[in-house]
């Protein structure tokens, strides 16, 4: 889950990429197709488990009222889908292929879904703006993005370097459906920051539920961080929490604040689910996730911006400023997902 604002104010891999080789027609590895908007809204109605999920103040600033209803959420959601135009497609199209391409590049084949990843386009009202989001191997995009990313401009450098930003997101996004579909994938890539993904889900508290921003692409809180807290090694489930309500951000900021605003990321104890240690100042925590990206909503998001940098920039000259979990991404995607010859 990406919000427009993040991706324009990050350093962005795929802009500053200076080669680049010529986009590859040929798919051989993902299938996709962009929905329509009967077949979106379809798809936006059956999320039952993500809708299970949300708590009262998921639905509030979701629909940014008080007391706001799981069923009108559930409507408004299919209110935002939206049919892709032909020149979209083919953009689509084009990203796909990029995507493709560096795979090819690096000479790996990963474990994509059998069945097709379909992308669906959205407003993008109804998860507070965000770029894009995932649930199972659906791909919500917002129609801002696409505007965005293909803005009219005669100059071809251009078009490429949008090609390529649209592209990081877009990586990012099927980095979720990848883990969701094989979980040997998953588990090694948490490892690569130091996560140790567990064999059940952890159940937190009432009172902290509610606190919890839910994000529709972290399916599992089934994974623990070990770090050091007032001197002691503690394994520690990373979640993100609103800071405020609705209301209360409303009352401070105006009715279009977005909970991307009022949130802070925190470490909870598995021995311990009351308490919480944000992870703002943690260097320890930072050393292990790394400092590419300052996403770490969970560890998820986290490795998601990571895939998509290292994938991106293979071949190309670039700096990190940790370079070795880009150096570690693309070995495990050579030593366990090498193409057969």
């Amino acid at each position: 889950m990406r919000t427009i604002a993040k991706l324009r104010i990050l350093v962005c891999v795929a802009l500053m990429l200076t080669g680049g080789t010529r986009v590859m027609a040929q798919v051989s590895q993902i299938r996709f197709h962009c929905a329509s908007k009967a077949e979106g809204q379809q798809l936006m109605d059956s999320r039952k488990e993500y809708y299970g999920s949300l708590s009262q103040n998921d639905l509030e600033w979701r629909m940014k009222k008080e007391n706001a209803t799981l069923e009108e959420f559930k409507q408004y959601a299919k209110e935002q889908v939206m049919d892709f135009t032909e020149e979209e497609k083919d953009f689509m199209k084009r990203v796909v292929d990029t995507f493709e391409e560096r795979l090819r590049k690096i000479g790996c084949q990963l474990p994509f879904p059998a069945k097709d990843i379909v992308i669906v386009k959205t407003t993008m009202d109804e998860e507070g703006g965000a770029g894009g989001y995932t649930n199972g191997t659906v791909i919500y995009l917002g129609s801002g993005e696409l505007a965005y990313f293909m803005r009219n401009t005669t100059d071809e450098e251009v078009k490429r370097l949008l090609v390529l930003r649209m592209a990081n997101l877009l990586i990012h996004e099927m980095f979720h459906c990848l883990t969701r579909n094989n979980a040997d994938f998953r588990r090694s890539m948490y490892s690569l920051i130091g996560f140790t993904v567990l064999d059940h889900d952890i159940n937190f508290p009432a009172e902290v539920q509610q606190q919890i921003l839910v994000n529709p692409d972290v399916e599992h809180f089934d994974n623990y961080i070990e770090v050091t807290i007032d001197g002691v090694k503690r394994q520690c489930e990373l979640i993100v929490r609103y800071t405020k309500s609705w209301a209360e951000a409303a009352e401070k900021g105006g009715r279009n604040v977005s909970f991307f605003n009022y949130n802070e990321c925190v470490l909870v104890p598995l021995d311990d689910l009351y308490k919480a240690y944000p992870v703002k100042d943690m260097k320890e925590f930072w050393d292990k996730v790394g400092h590419n990206t300052s996403y770490v909503f969970a560890p998820e998001e986290c490795l998601a911006d990571n895939f998509a940098y290292a994938v991106l920039s293979y071949g190309e000259e670039f700096r990190f400023r940790s370079p070795e979990l880009i150096e570690n991404i693309i070995s495990l995607l050579k030593r366990e997902y090498g193409a057969k010859q």
